[in-house]
């Protein structure tokens, strides 16, 4: 696998990945509060996943290519950034988040390093690219510029610079035959698009508070959510 072919998967994602209604709804300001709300309690229960898994790939690397410097950002100030109430805290995670996340696992599994920062990469490197492009262009007065802040911040922007860089000195070194190493990354870049689109499905998301507002009209002793 060549540097040319993850340029240009990642260009055809990322073009769908920006027309999405959430990532545009980020700079407009245009979300609403479910959407808000789902989307902070999927990323907080992927992130926490997601740091687990880089720990593991970390070992796998070559002690050169190991980050030395910790990451000093935290991205639950980027949750904050999207105001979202208490109710996230509500939300599983979704059968997208899981199957996401199920991909990375398996991936790490297979203990080759560049397999693993394929498969991480698309995360990482996304949403550095996203809130490059969303402040190039302009965030709306009523947009929620903390968010955009926090990824294009020099922290965050550090770790896709290690990212993408450790990517490319592992392309230089022996690959294995069986492993599909671009099938990998654009299977995790497909993820996050379903990821981004699934914030702004305003079926499920009425469904959801629907379902809190049944809830809440029930006996305490009875409604499982209250009672959390």
């Amino acid at each position: 696998m060549k540097q040319t072919e993850l340029e240009q998967i990642q260009t055809k994602w990322l073009t769908e990945i920006m027309a999405t209604p959430f990532v545009q709804g980020i700079r407009t300001g245009d979300l609403s509060q479910a959407s808000r709300d789902y989307y902070v309690a999927q990323d907080a229960h992927y992130v926490g996943h997601f740091e687990a898994l880089l720990a593991q790939t970390m070992q796998q690397l070559p002690p050169t290519l190991r980050r030395r410097a910790a990451v000093t950002a935290d991205e639950a100030d980027a949750h904050l950034g999207l105001q979202p109430s208490e109710r996230y805290h509500q939300i599983d995670p979704a059968p997208h988040n899981l199957a996401y996340l199920a991909h990375l696992d398996q991936t790490v599994q297979l203990g080759d390093p560049l397999a693993s920062m394929l498969a991480l990469l698309p995360c990482t490197e996304s949403y550095g690219l996203i809130a490059q492009k969303l402040a190039q262009a302009g965030v709306a007065p009523g947009g929620y510029t903390d968010w955009v802040a926090y990824y294009v911040g020099d922290a965050y922007q550090s770790a896709v610079t290690w990212s993408g860089a450790t990517v490319a000195q592992l392309l230089q070194q022996s690959q294995l035959a069986t492993i599909d190493y671009a099938g990998i990354y654009a299977t995790s870049y497909q993820h996050e698009l379903t990821f981004l689109q699934m914030a702004e499905n305003q079926l499920l998301n009425k469904i959801f508070h629907a379902t809190i507002k049944l809830s809440c009209e029930v006996p305490v002793r009875r409604c499982l959510i209250c009672r959390l």
